[in-house]
């Protein structure tokens, strides 16, 4: 690691200091704020040397939003940069620490899990559409070194946990409306008893959208079956299903089209009718059984299939088939070493993805692309964590993967453009944890990752002219991270502070990007520093704020000569959509258990575009409001009223960028002030 590193040993050693001078005070942590993304086991955040959050279900429910998108709740975590495009025909642009911040379409270099089933394609592609987040008891989002123990491009992890069933029978109904004819409808059923139980969950969404071709339709339906089949031995079974049948794209705006009107589509949009259609349906199953108190295991396949069809708005067509399979077996044991506590995990992780392609230069053309696309992986890990004390525990880990993706031409009048890479890597990681008082902890951790390329970046060596290449050369970007932080509480107060840096080789960025095909490289090395503040204060049993801040600075440290001059790197600039600072903060009132009102402050740093930073979006900072009520009445019965006013001073700004747009249409505007009505109307009975 570079020797700047070495500051971060001095601000530990400063901060460590600071936390002498605290009260000594013990609090033992609810079961419900527990995490498992770090260590695979059950443990108190407050216990693991890695910066984790968990958004609970409270939380989400609390927010009053539509429980669409991830970007509704998530913008609480530090580190953690989730911006909404307004454009339900291209995924949440999602980033941790700089980490997945440089993608086109669609989410990656995060790897994201539902239910235990990897949402992340062994290849380092993500779709998040199907997330049932109405049904949702949880989310972790893991930031920093233990973010590798999950193999390919995991710069961050997010995990999902869909509710268990509860005894008994519980029927919600629910209706949300807002802004831009904007609408949600839903209902959710969980009945169980000791040994069997389920939750169901089906939902329906409608918007008109906030600028001219945004509108957009998308149905869920999420199950999840719990079977208690003995004292040691449990089986879920997940079930889940999304259907797509409309989301027009906008696309990006110039910036000459966004100072003229901010609402219109982007070129061509409206003419070539650019859209998206997607229909996803997946299983799994997790077999969890228990040997003895001190050694379990667990079985995790699934399989899935997804079909999208993509308009651009050049007017080519894009026809992908998508299945998916694979599965996860672990071994846990606690035992003993020297007569201290030793907790062992070792698993194997298959995964492969069959991908027909097919392509179209227009939707009255015959097809001038056809490819049998593969990526697969088989991964074998083992993780270890040892208290040489009580104040003083180690954990770390190691995975070897193997990553393959391969092109096959089917096409071949324009050429074979066939071609494989495979990737061997082995990552490792270690942590450790010094209890300074009883509620104050203090970890450093460093770790190794990879990102391969995806099938959608390899798939150009050049892109003029446009012809599908497989390009071989390509190699892994690869990692290393170091961290310290401090975890504290304080009475009503709780602090979570890390530093961090990241050093990247052979960053992919890109080359050469013409009418939706793009070509990509890799580029020298890239630095990313910076540091992360979570703080919980209650001020008192009826006013509580929660704050997350961030600040990164993430540049190239070698310079790079693109086709396109936008897409020239010269040492120093900054690391396209990664904004240098982001805040969010929340005053809460909460007057009696069953009323809670809140105002929100999000600020987010400029973004810049492109890679030669010419172009960029400027900062803002938003408020918003939000309020909710429980009226619970006789009978069982149960009604939640709530209310959100986002963006309240009617502020313009760009919510997210498209980087590195080849015609320059970077920009993706937010929607001014947004209204949103909700109302749940809940029975419960045995």
């Amino acid at each position: 690691m570079k020797h700047r590193n070495k500051t971060l040993f001095t601000t530990l050693a400063a901060l460590g200091s600071l936390g002498l001078c605290a009260p000594l005070f013990a609090q033992d942590a609810n079961l419900d704020d527990f995490v498992v993304s770090a260590t695979r086991e059950a443990r108190d955040p407050f216990e693991v040397p890695a910066s984790v959050d968990k958004i609970n279900q409270t939380t989400l429910e609390k927010a009053g939003s539509f429980q669409v998108n991830l970007s509704e709740t998530l913008t609480r975590v530090p580190g953690l940069v989730i911006n909404n495009r307004n454009n339900f025909a291209q995924d949440l642009q999602i980033s941790i620490r700089g980490f997945g911040a440089r993608s086109t379409s669609g989410v990656r270099g995060v790897r994201l899990f539902s239910d235990g089933i990897p949402a992340t394609m062994p290849d380092g592609s993500s779709q998040i559409s199907h997330f049932s987040l109405s049904s949702t008891e949880s989310i972790e989002v893991l930031r920093g070194p233990f973010s590798s123990l999950y193999g390919n491009s995991s710069g961050g992890v997010i995990l999902l946990t869909t509710e268990n069933p509860r005894p008994g029978t519980v029927l919600e109904v629910n209706q949300v409306v807002g802004t831009d004819s904007t609408r949600r409808s839903g209902i959710k059923l969980n009945k169980g008893s000791g040994e069997v139980g389920i939750v169901i969950d089906a939902s329906t969404f409608r918007t008109d959208g906030y600028r001219e071709h945004s509108k957009a339709r998308r149905d869920n339906f999420n199950s999840k079956m719990v079977w208690n089949l003995s004292t040691d031995t449990r089986l879920s079974w997940v079930l889940n299903y999304v259907d797509i049948p409309l989301a027009q794209d906008p696309v990006g705006l110039t910036a000459g089209q966004l100072a003229a009107d901010r609402k219109q589509a982007g070129t061509g949009a409206v003419a070539r009718n650019s859209n998206k259609t997607v229909e996803q349906s997946q299983t799994g199953i997790v077999l969890e059984h228990s040997f003895s108190p001190n050694m379990n295991v667990s079985f995790s396949p699934y399989y899935g299939d997804r079909k999208i069809r993509q308009v651009l708005a050049s007017g080519a067509v894009i026809d992908l088939k998508n299945e998916y399979s694979g599965a996860d077996l672990r071994f846990g044991h606690q035992t003993s070493l020297l007569e201290k506590p030793l907790f062992l995990n070792a698993g194997l992780t298959v995964g492969e993805l069959e991908q027909a392609r097919l392509g179209f230069p227009d939707e009255r053309s015959p097809r001038n692309r056809d490819e049998a696309n593969t990526a697969s992986q088989f991964d074998q890990y083992l993780q270890a964590e040892y208290f040489f004390t009580d104040k003083f525990s180690v954990l770390g880990g190691v995975r070897n993967s193997s990553i393959e993706i391969e092109s096959s031409d089917q096409f071949l009048s324009n050429g074979n453009g066939s071609g494989s890479k495979k990737y061997d890597e082995v990552t490792s990681n270690l942590g450790f944890t010094y209890r300074l008082q009883p509620n104050i902890n203090t970890y450093i951790s460093y770790g190794e990752g990879f990102e391969t390329p995806t099938l959608l970046e390899s798939a150009y060596l050049s892109v003029t002219p446009p012809n599908p290449n497989f390009n071989s050369q390509l190699e892994a970007a690869k990692s290393e991270q170091l961290e310290v932080g401090v975890k504290a509480k304080f009475g009503d107060t709780k602090v979570n502070a890390a530093l961090y840096t990241v050093d990247t080789e052979n960053e992919l960025v890109v080359l050469q990007g013409v009418g939706g095909a793009t070509a990509f490289r890799n580029a020298g090395s890239t630095s990313r520093e910076g540091a992360e503040l979570a703080l919980q204060h209650a001020f008192s049993k009826q006013w509580q704020t929660n704050v997350a801040v961030n600040y990164i600075r993430a540049t190239y440290d070698t310079s790079f000569t693109a086709v396109n001059p936008a897409n020239n790197i010269t040492a120093g600039n900054s690391l396209p959509s990664i904004p240098k600072k982001t805040f969010f903060g929340e005053v809460v009132y909460k007057p009696t258990s069953l009323y809670e009102a809140a105002t929100e402050l999000r600020y987010v740093d400029k973004l810049f575009a492109n890679d030669a930073n010419s172009a960029f979006a400027p900062s803002y900072s938003v408020v918003n409001l939000r309020a909710s009520k429980n009226w619970p009445l006789e009978g069982g019965w149960n009604v939640r009223t709530y209310a959100r006013v986002d963006n309240v001073f009617d502020k313009e700004y760009v919510g997210s960028v498209i980087v590195n747009q080849g015609a320059g249409q970077f920009f993706e505007p937010a929607s001014e002030r947004q209204f949103l009505l909700g109302v749940t109307v809940g029975l419960t009975w045995k």
